[in-house]
């Protein structure tokens, strides 16, 4: 008894000093870098909730997708980019997340894709002068991250909160624009200089489209798989279509329309099945959409034909910008000019906003060539297929129409490269292959 007293007290000891240690650290630096106090407070905080409760984390960090911090915050921290220490943090927030509930590597083929495409990058690209290895490995971590959240073995009761949370994602970023604009950091609505008035919460209008799109699309698989929460998702099936709309981004609307249609030869079948209880939600939906669609005509029009092109309808810069890409990677067309190299291959000749080609394609030809471009986009088909396979026969056809839609909005966007796109992309598809699973066995095939 008198060992296990003294063992107790000599442990207690380190303990003792480092709370001591903390509190006055924690009390000089409010006394002289008060926002450093706050910060640690709230890391302290976090971690302790991470350790102790890491399913609440990984809510956390889902919703922190909803801002663009890097448009509301500019700049460095700690001399690192803050979208970098942004995605650094998530990262290391997870970890316990990853340690309790382990990683199954079923879905990994995009993260070996990228691993090939840093081996092309430092063996057969040919570089431009204002490349380097630093861009390359920066490019590398920041475009595989994402697909981390491929691999993470969420429960399945946790899978389906999270997918009702990646359906709120772009309420949320309209709430928060609204406290932001109230404290005048940041305006919930974004003027162009053709007059068209978009909405765009606590991020810019392309990236509420993003997460609009996300939204819409899961609610309509949703719908069809989770019948028990249909009212929850039909009610975010039209808030998050409003939102889409009201963003006045072409791309992400003109991807949904296969789903859209679709979605309504379903629902018509079935009302003319007998099952009256279809005719509310087909009214609705012609409702919202016919009521969306009036109230931005005049945007879509201010957007697409206020200035003449040689394309006859503006498309925002994107068919120089594509041109401008495709031409500087004819250098080399089979390995292209190394991971992360369209980032800096803007000399000044395109608009500022075109850091890349707002065209994932023509993106991952000019970094990694036709190896590279195909290799990336046959490790995301492999992960569809699995997923397909996993699901329901009736929710087969939406799902399908969803990855269509990824597809032909990968066209015209940074799909896999935007952090209000990826994260949420890849996080539900991998819980919507862990939730679709036959059974929930966290223990088999796992790494801790």
């Amino acid at each position: 008894m008198t060992n296990f007293e003294w063992g107790s007290k000599i442990n207690a000891l380190p303990y003792g000093m480092l709370y001591l240690m903390s509190a006055l650290f924690l009390g000089a630096a409010v006394i002289y870098q008060p926002v450093i106090a706050v910060a640690a407070v709230l890391l302290i905080m976090l971690l302790f909730v991470s350790i102790s409760r890491p399913e609440l984390i990984s809510y956390f960090v889902l919703l922190t997708t909803a801002v663009s911090i890097n448009f509301l915050f500019s700049g460095s921290m700690f001399g690192v980019e803050i979208l970098s220490l942004y995605k650094l943090v998530i990262l290391m927030l997870l970890v316990p997340c990853i340690l309790v509930n382990g990683l199954k590597f079923r879905l990994s083929q995009p993260l070996w894709a990228m691993l090939v495409l840093v081996f092309i990058t430092f063996t057969f690209s040919i570089w431009l002068p204002e490349m380097s290895s630093s861009i390359a490995v920066k490019a590398f971590i920041g475009l595989s991250l994402p697909f981390v959240f491929l691999l993470i073995n969420w429960k399945k009761e946790v899978a389906e909160k999270q997918i009702r949370i990646i359906t709120l994602l772009p309420l949320v970023s309209v709430l928060a624009g609204v406290v932001l604009q109230a404290a005048h950091l940041h305006s919930l609505l974004d003027i162009e200089f053709t007059g068209a008035v978009r909405i765009q919460g606590a991020n810019i209008p392309a990236h509420l489209a993003m997460l609009a799109f996300m939204g819409v699309a899961i609610a309509f698989i949703e719908i069809k798989r989770s019948p028990q929460h249909i009212r929850f998702y039909y009610t975010m099936l039209g808030l998050n279509f409003l939102i889409l709309i009201g963003t006045g981004t072409r791309g992400p609307i003109l991807a949904l329309v296969l789903m859209v249609l679709y979605y309504f030869y379903d629902i018509s079948r079935q009302y003319l099945k007998g099952k009256t209880k279809f005719l509310i939600p087909l009214l609705c939906s012609l409702l919202v959409i016919t009521s969306a669609v009036y109230l931005q005509l005049d945007n879509i029009k201010k957007r697409s034909f206020e200035r003449t092109t040689e394309t006859g309808v503006d498309l925002s810069g994107r068919a120089e910008a594509w041109e401008y890409f495709l031409n500087k990677a004819e250098d080399s067309p089979y390995a292209g000019r190394g991971l992360g190299a369209v980032t800096v291959a803007n000399d000044g000749s395109l608009y500022k906003g075109f850091v890349v080609p707002h065209n994932e394609y023509i993106r991952f030809y000019f970094d990694g060539g036709y190896f590279g471009a195909i290799l990336l986009l046959l490790s995301l088909l492999a992960v569809f297929l699995l997923v397909y396979r996993a699901l329901a026969p009736p929710v087969k056809p939406y799902y399908l129409l969803f990855i269509a839609a990824f597809l032909i909005y990968s066209f015209t966007d940074n799909t896999l490269s935007t952090v209000q796109f990826i994260i949420p992309f890849c996080w539900y598809l991998n819980c919507l292959y862990r939730s679709s699973q036959l059974a929930d066995s966290p223990q088999k095939e796992v790494i801790r």
